[in-house]
């Protein structure tokens, strides 16, 4: 809704301002109608990630467990210690959960999983989510874990990943999950840069303003550069 709202002022900007105002607006849709795809893409790359989960634990349970359960006990040592993203990382261990279970929650109540993740973003966003978007809300959530504590916790997984699979002989679906787990990473981290850049470009485009003088129409922009359209 977010992208949609600064899309839609950045079109009518274009309609009433300058030329100079209305290239820094079309500038500004690029950036974001970008932002926008990345997170498409992402969801995407998540919705292959929990079908690999789910195909991992059936293919080594134990494995999968342990490696959920270690991760459970970092999101237990990061919620004691009240940091801004416990409540990311609560939904992402319902959403492992819910993957290793095969559950969509396409109905709130389906289970008592489905029931904790309708609590939880109810909580959070002060209504229960709609039927079908509980797993895509999650997601959400869960993309607001911290990214400087990526490359500890990749180091984490993998040392539990090459233990699992140092003594079990089915760890292809373990191995893929590593993978796209990885590729995922990478993406919020790419939506999370465009994000950034979408907001400075909407902010910048904010601050312009229109002067008019004896018939000229002067747009003043605060990064120093101003048009005259005569």
């Amino acid at each position: 809704q977010w992208y949609q709202r600064r899309v839609r002022e950045a079109v009518v900007s274009t309609q009433s301002t300058g030329t100079h105002s209305a290239l820094h607006c079309m500038k500004s849709v690029l950036v974001l109608v970008g932002a926008f795809l990345l997170i498409v893409e992402a969801q995407g790359e998540f919705a292959e990630l929990a079908s690999t989960l789910r195909t991992a634990y059936k293919e080594t349970p134990a494995g999968v467990t342990l490696l959920h359960n270690v991760f459970k006990q970092v999101s237990t040592y990061t919620c004691q210690r009240k940091e801004a993203d416990c409540v990311a990382w609560r939904a992402v261990m319902l959403l492992e959960e819910l993957a290793m279970e095969g559950e969509d929650c396409s109905e709130p109540a389906a289970s008592t999983l489905c029931s904790s993740a309708s609590t939880l973003l109810q909580n959070q966003n002060g209504e229960a989510p709609a039927k079908g978007e509980i797993l895509q809300k999650l997601y959400t959530l869960g993309t607001k874990l911290n990214t400087n504590d990526y490359e500890a916790l990749n180091n984490i997984r993998n040392a539990v990943v090459s233990y699992v699979c140092g003594k079990s002989t089915s760890c292809a679906g373990l191995t893929r999950f590593v993978v796209q787990e990885n590729q995922l990473e990478n993406e919020i981290l790419s939506s999370k840069k465009s994000a950034e850049a979408a907001a400075a470009v909407a902010k910048s485009g904010d601050t312009a303003t229109v002067v008019e003088k004896s018939g000229e129409s002067t747009v003043e922009d605060k990064s120093g550069d101003t048009a005259v359209d005569e």
